[in-house]
């Protein structure tokens, strides 16, 4: 079978490749593609499954007229490391090598109920320590521990 382009190529925007196969949709709820969605000159272009000489299946974003933030990219490198970023320019790719965080702040919520940085009445902002090589965040006011693998269901926007 001979391969080809699924989708065109986009002039500037942001490549996120090398998601594990029917992981996209994961990548989409921590990058918050529902705000995307409201600008009206950025298409996301979802490839789920798809082949990878390197890792057999594999699922690919394409966030055409949108530069992902370094932030997001070192979230989703966070929670999938074989993800390499792809940011376009004038049809050029840049590839970006998102480095882990120590620190997230604002991005996830405690999953611990009664933690203060879900208090309504006193807001505070949402911070975890990333322990990298426990595969693990910790949340910096209740000690809570959260897998790197739940991260994208405690998303927030």
């Amino acid at each position: 079978m001979e391969e080809g382009l699924l989708v065109r190529k986009i002039d500037w925007g942001t490549v996120i490749d090398h998601i594990p196969a029917w992981r996209a949709d994961r990548v989409l709820r921590l990058i918050d593609a529902e705000q995307l969605a409201k600008d009206p000159e950025v298409s996301v272009i979802v490839l789920k499954n798809v082949p990878s000489r390197k890792y057999g299946r594999k699922d690919v974003i394409k966030l055409y007229h949108h530069h992902m933030s370094r932030t997001d990219a070192a979230l989703v490198k966070l929670i999938y490391p074989t993800v390499t970023v792809n940011y376009i320019r004038d049809w050029k790719v840049e590839k970006y090598q998102p480095e882990l965080p120590d620190v997230i702040e604002g991005r996830v919520r405690c999953p611990e109920v009664t933690c203060i940085s879900n208090s309504k009445r006193d807001p505070v902002v949402r911070r975890f320590r990333v322990l990298k090589e426990d595969g693990y965040i910790q949340c910096y006011y209740c000690d809570a521990i959260v897998e790197f693998s739940s991260i994208p269901d405690l998303a927030v926007a």
